[in-house]
Order: structure tokens, then C-alpha cells, then sequence
């Protein structure tokens, strides 16, 4: 029986060994979150979901204004504004003053997609990356890797080719065919899921906009809070009018409490898309330059 126990053990601590040694394969081409629970704790951070995951690109605010920021957006699944995203951006920044926080809004990220908008135990992000990872700033992130891959590890070796998440955070989508025609079709695919299968079904939470309102008041104790829109193509501006036709007024105290708003929607028409919720990455940049200049002159 010590043998078979022994044997067991052995087993176990070479299974880590070989874990923990494959776990510094991963880098910005696993996933599309991994890098950002691998970074040290932030001065400055980007919030929000996908719409800011890959619309807002940290080194134009490097250059523009001289401060470092990271983008800690993730999805509309599992970044909502909610006790869960909170609580990792309580973990994520190091309580220094004189950051700066971009918060990125949209009907979505203050919407519930259940029966009662606020039952907090039917909400998308539970059991998800934010709410099963601990510790989101160790580099590698042996934690995540296990809880998140989900047996997929063979993504360790086999990375994704047509996105990279880099250090800062941005994730970049690359090597997409961006013609007329396919981004035509990409645009009307994503129209069609969210008019017919996300928008019936989602609502607005008074919980997650109360939980919208608490992290731009705690934020405030470390620096600035700057709260933006993001354009996006107009047939999604229409499905996010249909969910909350006066979008404005619904946030209307999270915009009083803030440092500033800039709603970028007004010039939805000038950017490119890639699939028309997403801002493709040179119109990103464009954007990104616009929320920097915008925050400079505000300062």
C-alpha cells in the first residue's frame, strides 16, 4: 500500500512539474485574456468589454500623454459591471494616486440575461475567469491556465492566428480578411445574433448600473475617471437604442459622478468595422487618439 501511495505521489508531482514547466509556453497568442492576469498591479486601467478589449490601444496614451495604462477589458460575458468585475480591478490596481481610468459603457454591460436582471446567482460571469481566478497578477499564471484552458492545453502549442493579446492588454485581431464583401457579411451574421437571440433576452439591471456607479466611485480615490461610448455600426446602434432608448439619462448619475463623458457614437459612420460591434485596429487607433486628446484637454 506505501508503494502504491509513493507511486501516486511521484506521479502527481511530475504531472506539476510538467505543468508548471509547459505553463511558460503561454503568452499573448493562448488566449484572449491570459496576459492579463499574468501583469503587475496598475496605476491606470481600461474597463469595459470587447468593445474596449480591442478598440482601446494603451500605447497611444503613452504617447500622447506620457502615462502608462492597461487594458483590463475583457467581454461582454465576463466583464459586465458587477460585484465580480470589481472585485478583480480591487485586485488588479496598486492603490497609487495620480492613475487614470477609462471606463467604456454600452447597454450590454449594464444588462442581465436572465429572467430577473438582478439575480446575481443566474449572472453570465459567474464561474468564469474573473470569478475563478485568484491571484491575476503572477506571471505564469499556473492558477488560470488550469481553471480556464479547460483540458485545452494543447492551445500551449498550437496559438491563435488571428489574434494576440499584447502586454498592455489590447487585444489585437489580425490577419482577418477585411474586403468589402466579407466584412459585409461578418456585419450582418453579428446584426442578426443580437437582434434576434441577445436582445430579447437581455435587460436592463438596476444591480449591475448601482455596481457601474460603485467602481467609478472607488476608482475616484486613485486618479481620474473619464467615461467613453465607443462607436460601432449603426445597425448595432439601433438594437442598443431598442434596449435603452435613452441610454444617456439611464447613466446619467454615473456621468455626474465621473471626471468627464465623451460619446463617441456620433460619428459611428467614420470608422471600419470588423464584424460592426468591433472597431477595426486602425480605426482603434484613430479612437484611442481621440479619448487622449480628449482626457489632455480635460486636464
Amino acid at each position: 500500500m506505501k508503494k502504491f501511495i509513493y507511486k501516486i505521489f511521484a506521479v502527481s508531482i511530475i504531472v506539476i512539474i510538467t505543468f508548471a514547466g509547459f505553463s511558460f509556453l503561454a503568452n499573448g497568442y493562448t488566449d484572449p485574456f491570459y496576459m492579463r492576469f499574468t501583469t503587475p498591479k496598475q496605476t491606470s486601467l481600461i474597463l469595459g468589454t470587447s468593445r474596449a478589449a480591442q478598440g482601446i490601444q494603451p500605447a497611444v496614451f503613452e504617447d500622447i500623454l506620457g502615462k502608462k495604462i492597461s487594458n483590463f477589458a475583457f467581454t461582454v460575458a465576463n466583464s459586465p459591471y458587477g460585484y465580480i468585475y470589481l472585485e478583480s480591478i480591487k485586485r488588479k490596481i496598486n492603490k497609487k494616486h495620480g492613475g487614470f481610468f477609462i471606463i467604456a459603457v454600452s447597454p450590454w454591460s449594464i444588462s442581465s440575461r436572465c429572467k430577473d436582471p438582478n439575480d446575481t446567482t443566474s449572472f453570465r460571469e459567474n464561474g468564469l475567469c474573473l470569478s475563478n481566478t485568484t491571484n491575476i497578477s503572477i506571471n505564469p499564471n499556473i492558477e488560470y491556465l488550469y481553471k480556464n484552458l479547460q483540458g485545452s492545453y494543447i492551445d500551449l502549442f498550437l496559438p491563435q492566428k488571428h489574434m494576440f493579446l499584447h502586454k498592455d492588454g489590447w487585444l489585437e485581431i489580425k490577419d482577418i480578411p477585411m474586403d468589402s464583401l466579407t466584412v459585409s457579411n461578418r456585419i450582418k451574421a453579428k446584426v442578426k445574433i443580437y437582434r434576434d437571440e441577445v436582445l430579447p433576452e437581455m435587460k436592463l439591471s438596476s444591480y449591475r448600473l448601482n455596481y457601474l456607479i460603485k467602481t467609478i466611485s472607488y476608482l475616484k480615490q486613485y486618479g481620474k475617471v473619464y467615461i467613453v461610448r465607443l462607436p460601432m455600426h449603426k445597425d448595432f446602434m439601433s438594437i442598443e437604442n431598442k434596449l435603452m432608448p435613452n441610454f444617456d439619462n439611464t447613466i446619467k448619475e454615473a456621468i455626474e459622478i465621473s471626471n468627464n463623458y465623451l460619446d463617441l457614437t456620433k460619428d459611428n459612420d467614420k470608422y471600419i468595422y470588423t464584424d460592426g460591434n468591433h472597431l477595426y485596429k486602425s480605426s482603434g487607433k484613430e479612437v484611442s487618439k481621440q479619448i487622449a486628446e480628449f482626457i489632455k484637454k480635460a486636464n
